[in-house]
């Protein structure tokens, strides 16, 4: 399956140019706005990487942290069914094996979230991370992130 993200009348004619040289028959699905979601996850996976970058951890710790650290909190909030798993299987162990727990299984935590509760992840990732005098890439629209246009910004464990 191909997916274009048609952002601007140039992205408009390269598709036309795509679809004249298809063959037929074919089908053609057509959405309108964008998936956020694969943005966001996008810039999630590059600011993971600048963070270990400039702090000299290994990136999954950095993800594992994020996700136990932040995105846990989120959950618990967002999800009933999250929280009471959660509570009763991970949150009694201590914290170096729930991040190995995160870390070493790929546990579900940011992948669960909607486009919102996503949204508030990414937000409180930067901003720990732009207190702690950590840049991280900012695209130009905030949670848009395109590998190939890169800009630099530099701008609750209790549940974990």
């Amino acid at each position: 399956m191909t997916q274009r993200i048609i952002k601007t009348p140039a992205d408009l004619e390269k598709l036309i140019a795509f679809l004249r040289a298809r063959k037929h028959p074919f089908t053609i699905d057509i959405t309108d706005g964008r998936d956020r979601s694969a943005e966001q996850n996008r810039l999630s996976q590059k600011w993971y990487a600048e963070i270990a970058e400039q702090t000299g951890e290994d990136r999954e710790e950095v993800r594992a942290r994020c996700k136990l650290e932040i995105g846990v909190p989120i959950m618990r909030d967002a999800s009933d069914k999250f929280r009471e798993t959660y509570d009763r299987l991970v949150r009694p162990l201590v914290y170096a094996d729930k991040l190995a727990l995160i870390r070493d299984t790929d546990m579900p935590v940011t992948r669960l979230m909607s486009v919102k509760a996503m949204t508030k992840y990414m937000d409180l990732v930067h901003q720990r991370h732009a207190e702690a005098g950590i840049d991280l890439t900012i695209p130009p629209d905030k949670y848009a992130f395109n590998p190939k246009h890169g800009v630099k910004f530099q701008d609750e464990k209790e549940a974990a």
